[in-house]
């Protein structure tokens, strides 16, 4: 049946998991219709991921967002150069890999907290939760200092656009990242001609296999450039929102203060709770059937991944925020994605995550709200762009 909702309007909304019951028992393909370009929607668990099970018929490679983009990388391309890009990717971000990188990690928060902990107030997105991921993925990559400042608002500028932002401001923001990322590749390159030491990051990687031909020139630079972004403005939404839930329930607050161990599950509930991606698009290869409507070759369909984490079909009493939910339901979300595209700076997300919030809960205390929060405004993800709170300092 057709439902009167108007998904790029309403998934702007604060709280958009609300109206996502009314997709999935009333129309679990939904049409939006009046933007341009028009879409579908789909919002149940089942059928998001038997979608992300055909990578063949459902591509990646007309890009994540509602336009359409030429010539992707990694999770906007499809096989073989996904598999391509991955391989070359991989050594960074096995677990042994990330698990280095948390005793940085730890002490870059710590310092950051050190420039406000004794405010007693202040902004929790603009004070950590946008500078750590930030500064966590360009360590990762290899980005110089100075070059950290930049990126951050290059990035958001990149995002907007997933959703028809302005495109051209987009394209603009992309190039300067790009340049950012080759003239490190170029630096390295200029090292090893040298034959002196290259730092043990990303950028190292993209040089060698610039130089063995794995990828071409076009590629370095698009892959640098997605990891910047991917790896930033993903992991912001997730400590933003998931401090924001611990302030409505201060008694969960007070029990992983108590008890951090159950950080990790807590971690998962709120990816599942708050998927930081609301949802990308995927482009089909060939004519489908969903739901009995005929979907023609080459639409893009948005895989509502926090919708299908709040199907009551797969998770029991989904609309609660549970740090004690059953084996069989943590981590079990779409909140990453699902299958060959499962991304992969997951592991990184979920350090960083872990990391901060076991910082804040050991020093500072009686957190609590100190205005209005702010979500940004798409509907391709979800997350703050203001958490205004006040604390006392722990002793």
């Amino acid at each position: 049946m057709t439902l009167d909702y108007r998904h790029a309007e309403h998934s702007r909304d604060f709280e958009p998991t609300d109206n996502y019951v009314h997709l999935r028992e009333r129309c679990p393909l939904h049409f939006e219709a009046e933007h341009d370009p028009s879409f579908y929607v789909l919002s149940r668990f089942d059928d998001i991921v038997g979608l992300l099970r055909q990578p063949d018929v459902w591509r990646n490679g007309d890009g994540p967002g509602v336009f359409y983009q030429d010539n992707g990388v990694l999770g906007t391309a499809d096989e073989p150069d996904h598999g391509r890009h991955r391989r070359l990717l991989r050594p960074a971000f096995l677990p042994t890999a990330i698990a280095r990188l948390e005793p940085r990690l730890r002490a870059v928060t710590d310092e950051l907290i050190d420039s406000f902990i004794a405010d007693g107030e202040g902004d929790f997105v603009e004070l950590l939760a946008a500078p750590l991921p930030a500064l966590a993925i360009a360590e990762l990559l290899g980005v110089d200092g100075e070059d950290r400042e930049s990126f951050g608002r290059l990035s958001a500028d990149a995002v907007q656009a997933l959703t028809g932002g302005d495109v051209e401001r987009y394209h603009d923001a992309k190039r300067m990242l790009e340049d950012h990322v080759e003239a490190g590749v170029e630096h390295r390159r200029s090292l090893r001609r040298a034959e002196q030491p290259t730092p043990n990051d990303v950028l190292s990687l993209l040089a060698v296999a610039i130089e063995e031909g794995t990828i071409d020139q076009r590629e370095m630079r698009h892959l640098g450039y997605q990891l910047l972004v991917a790896g930033h403005e993903t992991t912001t939404s997730l400590l933003g929102m998931m401090l924001y839930r611990l302030l409505e329930r201060p008694d969960l607050m007070a029990r992983l203060r108590a008890e951090p161990a159950l950080l990790p599950a807590a971690i998962e509930e709120a990816l599942r709770f708050d998927s930081p991606v609301q949802g990308l698009f995927r482009t089909n290869a060939s004519k489908a059937t969903i739901h009995d409507q005929t979907i023609p070759v080459g639409t893009k369909v948005q895989l509502l991944f926090a919708s299908a984490n709040r199907d009551s079909a797969h998770f029991d009493s989904p609309d609660t925020f549970a740090i004690d939910r059953e084996s069989s339901e943590i981590g079990h979300h779409v909140a990453f994605g699902w299958g060959i595209h499962h991304c992969i700076g997951a592991p990184l997300a979920r350090l960083e995550t872990r990391v901060v919030f076991e910082q804040v809960l050991a020093r500072m205390d009686d957190i609590e709200l100190a205005g209005d929060p702010q979500r940004n405004d798409s509907f391709v993800l979800h997350g703050l762009v203001h958490l205004p709170i006040r604390w006392t300092p722990r002793r």
